[in-house]
């Protein structure tokens, strides 16, 4: 039997000769220190973040993260547990080069669990409960405070259960804020991100 609870919507045929067009990047809303905190935050609630496996190869994280457009991946396993973050300067230069010498390996045999953040490398996490009512001044001190240029926020389930809800960046806030991002070495400041997520 039909379900009549729902009318179908109007809908045409594109026509032929009629240019359609991919739609341009969403521009983020110009912000100043008193907008809402959740506007400059990455909302991974909203958009999945990019993930990837302990065991691929750095060129797979790499292509990964161009592909991406992306700084950093998060390192999950087959249960979405969080188990750490591996960065663009984890998977080119001299680091990976440092981290197969120190191992005994080939660099080409070296895969994202050689060279992530661990999660367990001890850092602070912002919490939804408090970000919901904070302002972008209130998320930028708190950076500075931390010493930091990102910051991790979480949320808590049922079970009281760390879930990752989002991420604060500081380039982003200055870029939407109309400012010139500064450069800051990704991999040293991350460590101070990553937190110990329970399971």
């Amino acid at each position: 039997m039909p379900d009549n609870r729902y009318k179908p919507l109007p809908w045409t045929r594109l026509k032929r000769g009629v240019p359609c067009y991919l739609p341009t990047g969403a521009a983020h809303s110009p912000v100043d220190a008193n907008s809402p905190a959740l506007e400059v935050m990455t909302d991974y609630r909203r958009l999945m973040p990019v993930t990837i496996s302990r065991h691929a190869s750095l060129d797979d994280a790499n292509r990964a993260m161009t592909l991406c457009k992306v700084q950093y991946l998060l390192v999950t396993d087959e249960q979405r547990h969080l188990l750490g973050i591996i960065t663009e300067a984890g998977t080119r230069g001299n680091q990976p080069l440092a981290t197969a010498h120190r191992m005994g390996i080939r660099p080409g045999e070296l895969v994202v669990g050689h060279v992530m953040i661990d999660k367990h490398d001890d850092a602070d996490v912002m919490h939804l409960r408090d970000v919901m009512a904070a302002k972008v001044g209130n998320v930028v001190a708190t950076l500075k405070e931390l010493g930091t240029p990102f910051c991790l926020v979480v949320d808590h389930d049922q079970e009281d259960h760390h879930v990752l809800c989002g991420v604060f960046s500081l380039a982003r806030i200055q870029r939407q804020m109309g400012l010139e991002p500064q450069n800051e070495e990704i991999a040293q400041t991350f460590s101070q991100v990553v937190s110990t997520l329970g399971h």
